[in-house]
Parts: structure tokens; sequence; C-alpha cells
């Protein structure tokens, strides 16, 4: 079954760290940058009720000099039950679309 996880990661953080020359980041072929990083679940929930959090992975050879940062945390999404009020306001919305 998919499980589905929703959160934050701080871009001001990840921008720092590749202007540092962070070993996490590579340029690809196709010019994009991209960002290594390792998800953790953690074995309990965190006051803020994160069960996961995200950090940049540096390259074997750098891992003391670069670090693991933290850039974020996730919480495992959790469907609501659609009320009837959910639908009633719904369809309002949909009604009053101009087509």
């Amino acid at each position: 079954m998919n499980q589905l996880f929703y959160g934050s990661i701080c871009l001001t953080d990840i921008v720092e760290q590749a202007k540092k020359g962070h070993s996490a980041f590579t340029k690809a072929e196709n010019g994009k940058i991209y960002a290594n990083v390792n998800v953790l679940i953690n074995d309990t929930v965190d006051k803020y009720g994160n069960i996961m959090s995200c950090q940049l992975n540096p390259k074997k050879e750098r891992k003391d000099e670069d670090g693991q940062p933290y850039i974020g945390n996730m919480k495992r999404s959790e469907q609501k039950p659609v009320t009837t009020n959910d639908v009633a306001e719904i369809e309002s919305t949909v009604n009053d679309l101009p087509f």
C-alpha cells in the first residue's frame, strides 16, 4: 500500500550548503543540479508530529568534512473522512464556476 508523507524542506539551508560546495550536490549532463538526500524514518514521533527527517547525503570521502545537515521533516498524511458539509461546500464551489 502506498503511503503519503508531507513536510517541508528549508530552501535557505539547501542554497547555503550548495554555495559552500557541499558534496551532496551534483550537476547532471542535462544542466540540472541535484541534491542527494537521506530520508530517515524515526522510531518515535517528535513533539511536532514528524515521523521522518531529511538530511543532505555527502560523498563518502567528504562525510566528515561536509557533515549531514538536516534540511527538513515530514509527517504521515492521513486522509480525513469526507463529511456532508464538505460535499455541500464542493458542490457550491463547482456550481459557481463560469463554465
